[in-house]
């Protein structure tokens, strides 16, 4: 069979005519680069076609998803009949081919702006973005996501189970926006080099910085709610090297921001940005290689499979890696930069402390996410565990939060003494000093904690009194670098509270049975069966402090493909922590009180005479027959005497065409109550199952629980939307920088 013969045309034709058009656009601008105006408008367009060329290739795979062609091989190994049209389109980016095509298209849409943002340095910009680009089309090309299957199956493989969250589904593509969106800077900076031209770049650069900080951070964001709400282990952040992946660009692209700002106001650091540029893109590729080349796939449950593309990996990796180190090296000496002359008390010397601190932190995370690689020839190589991150990054939270809440009274000039500048302070401080204080009262004593809940305390109120002092003089929008940072006193609040400071308590609960977990008082009360909509669930009773009491619904069931035992926490916010209810088994116990009974049969249970009487086809309001709608349900007539006293009951058993079935027990006079558990279709017997009545042999039903509560949690997600509110803001204002510096660079030529 031929190569072509198994390929998918319309999908393949599409990826390799978006292979010549990079090749084109690439060899257009390099012409433009050589003097050739012409070329210029020529790189452009094909750049264009290059860009149409890869949405073509998008929309074909999304169709063929829709369209669930299990023909194509991708279609059939991530997607299947039962999912639904949502999932069964957020499959695209379930395996590893689909991801980078999402990546590459993100990539090519976001440089059809970049064309005109370039300006002037358009020819270089673009080259290097292309080769970024060129680099993740190459992968697809060798491994073409149209392959296909020489027999057409009648359903797909489906997709992991873990997958199938609206949180999950969205968090990828947004990953690979900010994935793309870091070779922006780098395209920006390698083409500052490259032409010997450092003035300009770091305004037209700044803006896209910004946008791959906020876009990272808002993917990690959806990421951690994803692991908090849908894994059913109680975090949102477990260190795992692909949580790693994401981390490391965004820890990075945040002291690039920094130093750009640095550049921009006191044209100081422009070596330094041009090195961090280069770092934050290489540390994309970097997390790429290591969570994409199944080299950590013994030490991460979610690293992908070798496809056999790690030689390809690491030659992109060493392509840019040595192409940028050589124009760093040959160059740097060339790039003019202030010298720093900032006394210890300004704002200039703290900035790049925080750099620093935050560029240590990267660097710790680098190291232990790479620990299995490191050690690989070793005997027995290994990985780091959460409690290394969390030990060494302390002291870098601690200096980062103290450096924040003083940067507000800080000048360029610098203060005259630490007394001047813990004067201007004071109020803040003040305000912190109380809630550290609130805090010792209410249980935090390690000495650490105490001066990290001080330290971002005081980095919230005085960087919202900036906030609050620019509104008042109508500059809000100057103020986002500020309201950021308020956000980042907020989530170091929230990572040491519900971090360090949660409380989980294992419980076994019996069906029916009260039991007390601190406070609280939860009782199992059912096991509630799957439905058309929802998977099986468990209905716990919470009753809280004051009598107030509400339902919890945390589910506990098997994955009809895979087998896999899923759980799927119950959460509940109140005003200063989380509830979380996660299972870890469930024991339906012996039905002991269960009773077989054929027509006019009858039989004692629990001192009551019960006889079956047959069947009411029309019980519960729907008839079998196939024309009836919604559910449909038959009722079992039973007689029952207890005390010389008969009543009748019609307890139902319902089921949907979909295969789910309900037996919702009916009360018995004098307590008690019966269900109709099943019915043989061959004999006419039922199945009786009775509860609630004297000398039942058999066990109840148990449900194991993990109790957490989750000290104000809030505050993680809450300071993670300031961030992003405040990096936006900024983003906004910077944008309107650099037109303006267009607009003046464009008078004077």
């Amino acid at each position: 069979m031929s190569y072509l013969s198994t390929l998918y045309l319309p999908g393949a034709v599409a990826l390799w005519c978006a292979l010549a058009f990079a090749v084109t656009a690439i060899w257009g601008y390099a012409r433009a680069l050589g003097g050739d105006p012409a070329a210029l408008r020529f790189g452009r367009n094909a750049y264009r076609f290059f860009a149409l060329a890869i949405a073509l290739v998008t929309a074909i795979l999304f169709l063929c998803l829709y369209l669930r062609d299990y023909r194509i091989e991708y279609v059939y190994q991530y997607s299947g009949n039962d999912l639904s049209t949502f999932f069964q389109l957020a499959a695209f980016w379930a395996g590893q081919k689909g991801s980078f095509l999402i990546w590459l298209f993100f990539g090519a849409m976001l440089g059809l702006p970049l064309v005109r943002a370039a300006g002037r340095d358009e020819a270089p910009v673009m080259t290097v973005f292309l080769f970024t680009q060129l680099g993740l089309l190459l992968i697809l090309v060798r491994e073409n996501p149209f392959i296909m299957l020489p027999q057409t199956p009648l359903d797909g493989a489906g997709m992991n189970p873990l997958l199938q969250d609206y949180w999950m589904t969205i968090h990828p593509p947004v990953m690979f926006i900010g994935y793309a969106a870091t070779a922006i800077p780098f395209a920006f900076a390698m083409a500052a080099l490259w032409r010997r031209d450092y003035g300009n770049w770091a305004a037209r650069a700044f803006p896209w910085a910004l946008f791959a900080f906020l876009v990272l951070g808002a993917a990690i964001l959806l990421g951690g709610y994803w692991a908090y709400k849908t894994l059913g282990w109680g975090g949102y952040w477990g260190w795992d090297p692909v949580e790693n992946a994401s981390l490391i660009p965004w820890l990075l692209t945040t002291v690039l921001i920094h130093g750009l700002y640095l550049e921009r106001a006191r044209g100081r650091f422009r070596r330094a940005t041009v090195v961090l540029s280069s770092l934050a893109y290489l540390s994309v590729l970097y997390g790429t290689f290591l969570t994409r080349s199944g080299v950590l796939a013994d030490f991460s449950v979610h690293s992908f499979v070798d496809l056999g593309i790690s030689g390809w990996l690491i030659a992109l990796m060493l392509f840019f890696l040595g192409g940028s180190a050589w124009l760093v090296a040959t160059r740097i000496r060339e790039i003019p930069s202030a010298p720093s002359e900032d006394p210890l008390l300004s704002r200039g010397t703290f900035v790049v402390l925080g750099t620093i601190t935050l560029l240590a932190s990267a660097l710790v995370v680098t190291l232990g996410t790479s620990a299995p690689i490191l050690t690989r020839f070793l005997e027995n190589p290994g990985q780091v565990g959460p409690a290394f991150y969390n030990r060494v990054n302390l002291p870098l939270a601690l200096l980062t939060a103290f450096l924040v809440a003083l940067v507000p009274f800080l000048t360029w000039r610098g203060a005259a003494s630490w007394g001047e500048l813990l004067g201007k302070a004071r109020w803040g401080l003040v305000a912190a000093a109380a809630v550290a204080v609130l805090a010792a009262i209410l249980g935090v004593h390690d000495p650490f904690h105490l001066l990290l809940v001080l330290f971002a305390s005081a980095a919230v109120a005085t960087n919202l009194t900036a906030v609050i002092g620019l509104a008042r003089r109508g500059g809000l929008k100057s103020a986002g670098g500020y309201l950021a940072h308020v956000g980042v006193g907020v989530i170091l609040l929230g990572f040491l509270a519900s971090s360090a400071y949660d409380e989980s308590v294992k419980v076994t609960l019996e069906r029916g049975r009260p039991t007390a977990v601190g406070d609280l008082t939860l009782t199992f009360q059912r096991f509630v069966p799957r439905t058309a909509t929802q998977k099986e669930r468990m209905e716990v009773e919470v009753v809280r402090p004051g009598g107030s009491r509400y339902l919890a619904y945390p589910s506990l069931f098997v994955n009809d493909r895979s087998r896999q035992l899923m759980a799927h926490p119950d959460i509940r916010s109140f005003a200063f922590h989380d509830l979380y209810l996660s299972p870890l088994e469930y024991d339906p116990g012996e039905r002991g009180g269960r009773l077989l009974l054929a027509k006019d049969q009858s039989a004692t249970r629990g001192g009551i005479e019960v006889r079956f009487l047959g069947f009411d086809l029309e019980a519960g309001g729907h008839g079998t027959t196939p024309a009836a709608s919604g559910p449909m349900s038959v009722g079992a007539v039973l007689e029952i005497t207890r005390d010389g006293r008969s009543e009748r009951l019609t307890p139902i058993y319902r089921f949907s065409p979909g295969g789910e079935v309900e037996f919702p027990p009916v009360a018995i006079p004098g307590g008690g109550r019966v269900a109709l558990a099943g019915i043989d279709a061959e004999s006419g017997a039922v199945e009786l199952l009775f509860e609630g009545l004297p000398d039942l042999p058999g066990s109840p039903a148990k449900l194991a629980l993990d109790v957490t509560r989750k000290p104000l949690i809030q505050l993680v997600w809450g300071g993670l939307y300031l961030i992003f509110f405040g990096g936006a803001l900024a983003a906004w204002q910077r944008y309107r920088q650099a037109l303006r510096h267009d607009a003046t660079a464009a008078g004077t030529r």
